[in-house]
């Protein structure tokens, strides 16, 4: 259990980094009141809250890195004519912070706990946070007991996954998880915006994609020949690119599969491949390929695995009664109440250091900002 301990520290390490610069603008919460009651087990406001709000600003932050929307345009969108995005957030938090309580609820039955260097490290960060943010957290009504609460969510959720999977049939047979290897490059039969060709500019297409199979057979050596610049030597447009696909695979289309199935390993097949969207020209790389095969044995493990372990907790949570609150009823994720992550680089005693703050501003107020240390939180990840 030494990988999951290691790793449970890490995740609390990283939650603190990020929850250090945790604040926001709003009406004060009353973090004593109870919040939701998960098989008579009580989880009150304060942490409840202080997971939501973490999760508002992380979610902030993800979106706004890939230019998915604004700090103070996203969680008053709907999404449905009874949900906004704000609504829909704290729907999912109300379920994980289910799930985690469930998990450390049913923790004994697999000689989970935590160790004393774990919850040393859980109060240390508990108390940094709260040092980090006073008025935040004074707001949120969150407690140093609550922050703790949390953490430990975190790292039971990170301990259970591993004994929870451990009776996962890994047996997976080379039959199984074949993988044939092939090289291609394509080019769309599909005009700007979905405009349909002509046959003229079809033909011209054809006659290009009939150049790039030319000049791949005249290289020294077709099973080694560089499809991507051979083919935008020709004509920009083309894409090229090698991949690995199993009997049920749908991500090439099974015309291409057809004719790769009559070549041996190093062939390129001896005309361009006609779809209804592009033209091809492929080469059989492998037939069999073993490092893929055992690549994709691994990948159908893990999701055996991850099937285990979702219906053992779907179990759980099935047979659990839940309760929600008033208070957690009340609160709500709207754009007038933001919690954002905002990177900053400050300097400190020892010289330049990279920090992060949350930055939270209600409608008619100040924002306000708080930094801390940086990093990033995981909310849930498997032991390894």
């Amino acid at each position: 259990m030494k990988a999951a301990k290691t790793a449970a520290i890490c995740g609390i390490a990283s939650l603190a980094l990020a929850a250090a610069g945790l604040a926001g603008c709003g009406d004060k919460v009353d973090g004593t009141a109870a919040a939701l009651v998960i098989n008579d087990e009580e989880v009150n406001l304060g942490t409840a809250n202080f997971y939501l709000r973490h999760q508002q600003a992380e979610t902030a932050n993800m979106m706004q890195s890939y230019g998915l929307t604004s700090s103070d345009l996203m969680w008053d969108q709907a999404i449905s004519d009874s949900q906004s995005y704000g609504d829909s957030l704290k729907e999912n938090c109300q379920d994980s912070l289910v799930n985690m309580v469930v998990l450390r609820q049913h923790a004994e039955e697999y000689g989970v706990s935590l160790t004393e260097e774990e919850t040393q490290k859980i109060d240390e960060t508990a108390q940094a946070v709260m040092d980090a943010n006073p008025d935040a957290m004074e707001r949120i009504g969150a407690s140093k007991e609550d922050v703790a609460q949390v953490l430990e969510l975190y790292t039971y959720q990170q301990k259970m996954r591993e004994p929870m999977v451990a009776d996962t049939d890994r047996e997976v047979s080379d039959e199984e998880a074949a993988q044939t290897t092939v090289t291609y490059a394509r080019i769309s039969l599909e005009g700007e915006d979905g405009a349909e060709l002509t046959e003229d500019e079809k033909a011209e297409l054809k006659a290009d994609a009939e150049e790039v199979l030319a000049q791949i057979q005249a290289s020294a050596d077709p099973s080694t020949a560089d499809f991507s610049t051979i083919a935008d030597g020709v004509n920009e447009d083309f894409m090229a690119s090698s991949l690995s696909y199993g009997s049920d695979d749908t991500i090439l289309e099974d015309t291409v599969k057809e004719a790769v199935s009559s070549l041996t390993d190093g062939q390129v097949y001896g005309s361009v491949i006609e779809t209804e969207e592009y033209y091809y020209i492929v080469r059989l790389d492998q037939a069999f390929d073993a490092e893929a095969t055992e690549t994709e044995k691994e990948s159908i493990i893990s999701q055996r695995e991850s099937e285990n372990y979702d219906a053992k907790l779907q179990e759980w949570v099935d047979a659990s009664a839940v309760d929600t609150k008033s208070g957690w009823d009340n609160l709500r994720v709207t754009d007038k109440d933001l919690y954002v992550v905002k990177a900053e680089d400050t300097s400190g005693e020892d010289g330049a250091a990279d920090s992060s703050s949350v930055s939270g501003s209600s409608a008619g107020t100040d924002s306000s900002s708080v930094s801390g240390s940086s990093g990033t939180a995981e909310s849930s990840s498997a032991a390894e």
